[in-house]
């Protein structure tokens, strides 16, 4: 049964997919696999790689959805540092070291 819904829900996706090919143009896709169309009338928008992830597009092509820029980024320089994803929620969250200076001692009314 879960193998039939799993079918089913790829062939949806697929059909999706193929939907968003017919009403706009392809004009590339990053280093994350996201691909990215814009319609005849203007309109952009991104088909993520895999998860639905938004911090997963690029600078570049942050730029391009916003309409900051209209120059395509395919072809330009790549980026010294490399982009990273939102990490929150992750085993690879940061957490800021919680270790107090010995330096610091807190106010006190009766000294």
């Amino acid at each position: 049964m879960l193998s039939k819904i799993c079918n089913l829900s790829r062939v949806i996706c697929s059909a999706i997919r193929c939907m968003v090919c017919r009403k706009g143009n392809f004009v590339g896709k990053d280093e994350n696999g996201n691909s990215y169309y814009e319609s005849n009338s203007g309109r952009r928008w991104v088909m993520y790689n895999k998860v639905s992830e938004p911090t997963t597009v690029t600078p570049e092509w942050h730029i391009w959805l916003h309409y900051s820029d209209d120059t395509v980024p395919t072809g330009r320089k790549k980026r010294i540092v490399k982009h990273v994803p939102n990490l929150t929620g992750t085993k690879s969250t940061y957490y800021p070291n919680q270790k107090v200076n010995d330096y610091y001692t807190s106010w006190n009314p009766n000294n």
